[in-house]
């Protein structure tokens, strides 16, 4: 796992001792660390491809089989809800993280807590789990493979005042001053005063300039809250 660093980013907020689902699993090498780790002896690994899961299953002695069960499945889907559990939802872009939450949101809720990855559209994710009462209690970047990736803990129960700031960026990226942030927001600005232009000046509608607009208004957000506190 050496070479997988967002996935020990995930790894590393799992506390031991909890019942795990990993939905989405593919290759199953979150589970794989788990189970041969000692972290968790109750884990169900999930995809909704039988061939991706197939990897996974595999790689499984008979001793792992004990600790790791497999399910063909579309998100939690006929998953049995367990005291003390918890679920990661990694690999996956926002919307579709969206999805699966809120189709089975009663079920979400009553989880321990969520541990979500993302790299697009992290920003609809942050809005929706608020608009829902989940508390994000931690919320962080890391880069892999040339990618950012946005990692999330949260659990129901509590509303947040978030502003355009947190919902774009997440807000322990800024109230650690995160180099990670510091970089992507560079990146950000540069491609989104770019597009800006070209629909301004190539484009006979306005479609997206919204968009544009408050990615914009969110980085400067992420300057001003970082000069007030030097």
């Amino acid at each position: 796992m050496n070479d997988k660093k967002r996935l020990m980013e995930i790894i590393n907020i799992i506390d031991s001792g909890k019942n795990v689902i990993d939905i989405g699993t593919d290759h199953g090498l979150v589970p794989l660390y788990l189970a041969k780790n000692g972290i968790s002896t109750n884990i169900l690994a999930t995809d909704i491809s039988a061939p991706s899961l197939k990897k996974l299953e595999d790689r499984l002695d008979d001793e792992l089989r004990k600790i790791i069960k497999t399910k063909v499945t579309d998100g939690f889907n006929g998953v049995e809800k367990n005291d003390n559990q918890v679920a990661i939802i990694a690999g996956m872009g926002g919307n579709t993280i969206i999805e699966i939450i809120d189709q089975s949101l009663d079920f979400a809720k009553n989880l321990d807590y969520m541990i979500l990855a993302s790299n697009i559209a992290t920003e609809k994710l942050r809005e929706y789990l608020n608009e829902n009462n989940f508390e994000i209690v931690r919320d962080f970047l890391t880069f892999e493979h040339g990618k950012y990736y946005d990692i999330l803990k949260v659990s129901y129960g509590k509303h947040q005042d978030l502003s355009l700031a947190d919902i774009y960026y997440g807000f322990e990226n800024i109230d650690k001053k995160s180099i990670l942030l510091a970089d992507k927001i560079k990146i950000d600005y540069k491609k989104n005063i770019k597009f800006k232009n070209d629909i301004i000046e190539k484009s006979a509608n306005n479609d997206g300039l919204e968009k544009i607009n408050a990615r914009l208004k969110a980085i400067n957000e992420v300057k001003d809250r970082w000069k007030l506190e030097n």
